[in-house]
Formats: structure tokens, sequence, C-alpha cells
């Protein structure tokens, strides 16, 4: 539309807002203006249906009434902690136990960690070495995964420390 089919046009969207004025009388009786008018109309129509509406002010109070009222969720990666941890803890315990040389081995380990800690280191150079020797390499890979299973379900259920900043 080109100011020089109709002058009026600016006026009339001025006096659209005020409400009345003689451009308003002036777009009953010219086609252009009336078009423009009802164009005008129905993309103001369009624009209040598509506008976001607020939700109603109840809406928050239920929902907070809903969260309050249900039970908090239990935390799954705890579950999963704890039962690698019971797993990998009672095949590790029911190995030792079951077998009383390994029993009696980690009794005198013990003894020897206490009484004389390069001892212990000395045999458990000495063990390597036996292990590397007759090729035992399945069952030190089986007790050291018991080992780093248990490891791992401990730092699972410890989780991850906090931020520094919160910290």
């Amino acid at each position: 539309m080109t100011p020089t089919q109709c002058p009026d046009l600016e006026v009339l969207f001025t006096e659209l807002e005020l409400g009345e004025g003689p451009s308003l009388a002036h777009a009953t009786s010219c086609p252009v203006c009336s078009a423009v008018l009802e164009e005008h109309r129905q993309l103001e129509k369009d624009l209040y249906r598509l506008a976001d509406p607020l939700p109603p002010p109840a809406l928050v109070a239920t929902v907070m009434a809903r969260v309050a009222a249900e039970p908090p969720p239990l935390r799954r990666e705890l579950w999963a902690g704890v039962s690698i941890l019971a797993v990998s803890l009672s095949a590790g315990l029911g190995l030792l136990i079951s077998n009383d040389r390994a029993l009696s081995h980690l009794g005198l380990g013990l003894a020897s960690l206490i009484s004389d800690g390069k001892l212990l280191a000395l045999d458990l150079a000495n063990g390597g070495s036996a292990l590397w020797n007759i090729a035992a390499g399945p069952i030190t890979a089986i007790l050291l995964s018991v080992l780093f299973v248990c490891l791992f379900g401990l730092k699972r259920l410890a989780g991850s420390p906090p931020p520094l900043t919160e910290a």
C-alpha cells in the first residue's frame, strides 16, 4: 500500500488507538482503508491468541503440595554401590575363608607387617616373583579384580568430592 492510494492511512492508525476521529469514519467509506483496518484487527487477534498466558496463581501451590507429598526418590547409585561392595567383599572373604592356606598366609603377612615392615616388602617381592615364575596370572588377575571392584565400590559409595567453591 502506497501513500498515494490513500493519504489518510497514517491518521487512521493514530485515531484507531484513540477509538474515535474522522479517519475512522473515512475507513467505513474507503475500501482500501477498511481492508487495511480489518487486516490490522486480524493481526491483533492473532497476536493476542499467540500471547503466552500466565499460569493460574494456584498452580505453584498445588505443584509444591504434590512435591511435598511424594517421598524423595532413593538414590539408585547408592544401592548399586552397596551391592557391588557387598558382592565383591563376600566373594573375597569367601575365597579367603574357604582356603586354609590363604588364611594362614594372611595371618603370617599381618604378623610380619606388625613385626617388621621391611620383611613384608621382601615377602611381597618374593611372592610376586613366585607368582610370575609359576604362571599364576589368572589367580592374580582374579584377586586384583576383586580388590579393584571393592575399591571402586567404596569410591562410588563415597561419591564425588564437592567443588572447591563449596568446600
